[in-house]
Parts: structure tokens; sequence; C-alpha cells
């Protein structure tokens, strides 16, 4: 309950209007309804420092279409339904709903969307819910790990998020997860989280591929949302970095121990192999 009231603070002080655009709607359910019936949907979901930011800013500039990266409570309700699915459902109804109808009425758009890692768990729910296009982005395992080695994964800082994550009984780790140093944690994570995605047969962007080819971001993007976005704007937006990582401190692959390339190759390798990466 204290997550949930400070989340809707904190989306009060972020878009004061949005907000209470949002809050009124809960005297007009049938408006909300009528906002999703009317407007296609899609989500974009996957691990976060996988381009998340980039592609949600590239997709906003199509014409007649609004999309969003994530939403004030998304990132606590991440780790909610990681823990019990059925609370995926209940974060996607009340405010969460009305958000998504706000945005809608506000932009006026055909076409809603989110890219939004957050929401990965959310993928049965979603479907269940709007039936929207929902599709998987990956970014090469090694470059995410060392992304969130740099930030605050999985060491005390992070408490609220993946301090409240753990693997699931039957998981290779559970039995020692005491004892799993902090790489190995972040390993776990970015390879469960793509095999959970991976095993709901969602189609897959792999966002090395859409930032170095514009006929792979309209095969692999466009195509599927049934969008269009020129050339040139795509051209522009790759050339302009996103959320770029601020501490790189920690090394590359080239720079990792043999302990930790062994402990990735274990951890992450199959889904790596899954996905197309070459290690």
């Amino acid at each position: 309950m204290r997550r949930l009231i400070l989340a809707r603070l904190r989306s009060a002080l972020e878009d004061p209007q949005l907000f209470f655009r949002e809050s009124l709607l809960s005297f007009y359910p049938a408006r909300v309804d009528s906002a999703l019936a009317d407007t296609r949907l899609f989500f974009i979901v996957g691990m976060g420092r996988s381009g998340t930011t980039f592609l949600s800013h590239l997709l906003d500039r199509v014409p007649e279409c609004a999309v969003y990266h994530e939403a004030t409570g998304d990132r606590s309700a991440l780790v909610n339904a990681y823990w019990d699915p059925d609370k995926a459902g209940k974060h996607l109804g009340g405010s969460r709903q009305r958000l998504v109808a706000a945005r809608i009425i506000r932009s006026k758009c055909r076409v809603y969307g989110e890219v939004n890692s957050y929401l990965r768990h959310h993928v049965d729910a979603l479907q269940a819910r709007w039936q929207p296009t929902i599709l998987h982005l990956v970014r090469d395992g090694r470059f995410v790990v060392r992304s969130l080695m740099n930030r605050i994964a999985f060491s005390p800082a992070d408490e609220d998020h993946t301090g409240r994550l753990a693997p699931l009984c039957g998981d290779p780790l559970a039995g020692r997860w005491p004892d799993v140093g902090r790489f190995e944690r972040v390993c776990w994570y970015w390879a469960y989280a793509n095999r959970y995605l991976l095993e709901r047969k969602l189609a897959v962007i792999r966002f090395e591929d859409i930032v170095s080819s514009y006929d792979q971001f309209e095969r692999q993007v466009l195509q599927p949302l049934e969008l269009g976005l020129p050339i040139e704007l795509w051209s522009s937006e790759t050339l302009r970095p996103r959320n770029v990582a601020k501490n790189t401190s920690f090394p590359g692959w080239e720079g990792w121990t043999r302990e930790q390339r062994h402990q990735f190759e274990t951890i992450c390798g199959p889904v790596m192999s899954d996905l197309g990466y070459a290690i």
C-alpha cells in the first residue's frame, strides 16, 4: 500500500494535468473502455538496458502514434508480478488502465504503444486484457550485464527492486542464492528475463540489428506493428544515443576474468544461443 501511495504521489508531481485527467476518468469507466477499444495497442517488453529508451523515442515520432517508456509504479509491479502472476492483471486495471486511456485521449492517437521493460511479467495479462501486439526486445547479454554491473542492480542501493528478487523454486541457483555473488546474480537476471519471454514465443527484436540496418528495423519493428517511419528519421535517431551509461568502470567482455566468463557462459550461454548471439 505504501508503494502504491508513493507511486500515485510521483505521478501527480510528474504530470499534474495528466494525473487530473486520469483521476477524473475513475468516474467515467465507459470512456476508458471506449478509448482502449478504439485504439490499436502495442507493447515492446524485454530486459532493461536493451535500448528501450531509444526505441520509445523513435517510435513516438511516427505520425498519429503515442509511445511511452515506463510509468510510475511499474518497477514495483514487475517484482509483484514475478512472485505472484495474478498481480499482473490487477496492476493493469484501475489507475494503470485509466492512465493509458488518459494518454490516448490527450494525444488523440490512433496507435498507443509502450516500450517498457517493467511489463515483461505482464505479457499474459496484457494479452488477456487488451489483445495488443507484443514484441520481445533483446540485446547481447554481455553488454546488458556490463551495463547493470555499472549501475546498482543487486547492490544494497537497489533493495527495493532487484533486492526483492530471487530465483524461484527449481531454478539451478535457487538453493545457493545467499552465496551467489553480484555478477552471477546479474547474469541470472538477464537470462531469466529473456528465457521467460522466449517461452511466450513473441516475435524478437534484436537491438543490434535495428540500429545498424533500416531494412532490419522495418522488418523486425515497423512491419509487425503496421507502422511507417522514414529512413531519414531512423538515421537521425540512431546517431543520437539515449540513456547512455555514465559509469563505465566495470569492463566489457574483453576485461572479464576467466571465472566471470565461465559464469556468464554457464548461466547465460543457452539463452544467448537461442537469441542468435555467438559467444
